[in-house]
Order: structure tokens, then C-alpha cells, then sequence
């Protein structure tokens, strides 16, 4: 719908489903533990992102910028949040003005939205940022 078709998990033994949130809110990630699952939700045309219990309690706003913050991806041991955001403003010439991404530059913070860091500062977008896990 317009407002959005939220998010739901489904119980893949019962196969029954459950609705998590109502709002435009999309790229939900289960987190490595498995006790939040971290999405995008756009409201008033900015994207920023939340975290969400499995049970439907516990929403919480982790980013509060001016721009868009979304792609976001988790680190492997849950404890940080890697991101892209145009916080920063374009710098580059947006191919179609009529459907901007919310990409940017990349930050990173930790898994309660505190310590927020810049990781980068190009001319070029960047975007859909993901983990590599270590390989000790």
C-alpha cells in the first residue's frame, strides 16, 4: 500500500506468519545472534534505519541525519552497523533525479546507533556495503 507493507517473519515449521511493523520499511536483516533484525524505513521521503525484536517489542531509531541511511549490513560478531548515507550531500550527478538511491558515502557505528564514523569521502557513490568475515 501507500504507507507501506511493513515487515512480517514467518514460522517456517508452521508456516504461519506474523507482522512485525506497518510502515515503508524495507532490507530487514536478521542480526548474527539472532535477537534484533535491523531494516530501513522511509518516512516523510528519508530513509533511516531501526532495529526490531523477533516478538514485535523493542523498535528502535538508530540513525537521526538529515539525508537518507539505508543498505545497511551487520558485522559478524553483531556489534556494528555499516551503512550507506547521503548525510554528506551528492557529489556526483544522480542518473535519475526522479528516484534517487540512498546511497552516499559509507559509515559505520556500533549495533545501538552510537559512534557513528565516516569510512568514506569520494566523488562517486557508494553503496550496498557489506562484512567480509575474518578468516583466523
Amino acid at each position: 500500500g501507500p504507507e507501506g507493507d511493513g515487515l512480517r517473519i514467518m514460522n517456517l515449521e508452521t508456516k504461519e506468519t506474523k507482522m512485525l511493523t506497518r510502515g515503508y520499511d524495507n532490507f530487514p536483516l536478521w542480526s548474527p545472534r539472532g535477537d534484533l533484525i535491523m531494516f530501513s524505513r522511509l518516512e516523510k521521503g528519508d530513509y533511516e534505519i531501526y532495529t526490531i525484536k523477533p516478538d514485535g517489542t523493542g523498535v528502535k531509531r538508530l540513525t537521526h541525519a538529515r539525508g537518507n541511511d539505508a543498505h545497511q549490513g551487520w558485522s559478524p560478531d553483531g556489534e556494528y552497523i555499516v551503512f550507506a548515507s547521503t548525510r554528506m550531500g551528492y557529489k556526483d550527478e544522480m542518473t535519475y533525479t526522479d528516484a534517487p538511491q540512498p546511497y552516499g558515502e559509507l559509515f559505520v557505528m556500533r549495533y545501538d546507533g552510537t559512534g557513528v564514523e565516516q569510512l568514506t569521502d569520494n566523488q562517486w557513490e557508494e553503496g550496498t556495503p557489506a562484512w567480509q568475515p575474518s578468516r583466523r
